[in-house]
């Protein structure tokens, strides 16, 4: 069996095996990069290292787009250095076996070949799907796409500081949080959390529930069912209900949901929607705290997080995927 983190970058599905990856964090702001290639879209401090940042949409010559607050970064280990690649969202890791994995050289005769075509490896199949998977010795080396385009100020890419006024300060607040260097004993202290709203309303949710996040693209509605099951996704394969914890926080803002993150707590799994997951970071556990007064917006938390402005509510999410939420009475 094979590893590979699947990812999405400008409407493209691609692979990198698994022990390439070093992290995955959310985009920063990045500080202007010269002398390098166009699809290098700035620099990051990560944690005292200085990592070059790319667009693969730019490196196979895709027009230039907006990075949004949901955008990822995923660092990797080339031959050459560790960058970091620009991802839409990560879609989570899959093992497939080696049948899976087709090489380049069996799917693309060679009259067909051109140098982009060294940038891609092989395919994955996974399920229905057709993954690209990257060659990341080839990533930085071979030389296409080095000319400038006919329009400078029309292709060359945006760095994140220059997006909607909302992004500029997420991206510079992570830019801060990347750059502080690590202490020994720090993961002990801190613990992970995604930021997420809900009805304009800030929630955390502990990584360790975590599976990924995605888009909520189509959801298919489900007869019988209390209002606060959307209905059911079709991820990959696998059939999942999709909560919308608008009712059971109590919350009056009735707003559109964008995204969902997908959760798992030992057999069961589901999808939460909502608003848009704001951010992946580390607080110190010293800023939880448990809940006395319970108010009504907080109903199916477990704490509150301290952030920087507020509070957010710990959703308590053994509660919610252990409790009957999802169980659906064929008699209504």
């Amino acid at each position: 069996m094979r590893s590979f983190l699947v990812f999405e970058s400008d409407s493209v599905q691609y692979a990198v095996p698994t022990e390439s990856v070093k992290n995955v964090f959310w985009m920063p702001e990045l500080s202007a990069i010269e002398a390098a290639p166009p699809w290098f879209i700035g620099l990051v401090n990560w944690h005292g290292e200085i990592v070059h940042v790319l667009d693969l949409g730019l490196r196979f010559k895709h027009v230039s787009r907006e990075y949004l607050g949901s955008t990822n970064i995923i660092l990797v280990n080339t031959p050459q250095m560790r960058c970091g690649i620009v991802a839409d969202y990560v879609k989570g890791l899959i093992n497939v076996s080696d049948e899976s994995v087709v090489e380049r050289d069996l799917v693309i005769p060679p009259d067909f070949r051109s140098d982009y075509s060294k940038l891609i490896s092989g395919e994955v199949k996974y399920g229905d799907e057709i993954i690209l998977l990257l060659n990341l010795p080839a990533l930085l080396t071979v030389e296409v796409g080095l000319e400038l385009p006919a329009n400078p100020e029309a292709d060359i890419p945006k760095v994140p500081s220059q997006s909607a006024k909302r992004n500029e300060e997420v991206f510079r607040a992570r830019m801060h949080q990347l750059a502080m260097p690590i202490e020994d004993g720090q993961e002990v202290s801190k613990q992970a959390f995604a930021l997420i709203t809900i009805g304009g309303i800030k929630y955390a949710i502990e990584a360790q529930y975590i599976l990924e996040f995605s888009h909520l693209k189509q959801c298919t509605p489900l007869p019988c069912c209390p209002p606060y099951i959307l209905g059911a996704i079709n991820l990959r394969g696998e059939i999942l209900s999709v909560i919308d914890m608008t009712s059971l926080l109590r919350i009056q803002n009735m707003t559109d949901k964008r995204d969902v993150v997908i959760l798992e707590f030992e057999t069961k799994k589901m999808a939460l929607a909502v608003e848009r997951v704001e951010n992946f970071r580390y607080f110190d556990r010293s800023l939880i705290t448990e809940l006395q007064d319970v108010e009504e917006h907080h109903a199916q938390c477990k704490a509150l997080l301290r952030l920087d402005h507020g509070v957010a509510g710990i959703l308590d999410i053994e509660a919610v995927l252990i409790g009957n939420l999802l169980e659906v009475d064929e008699r209504i």
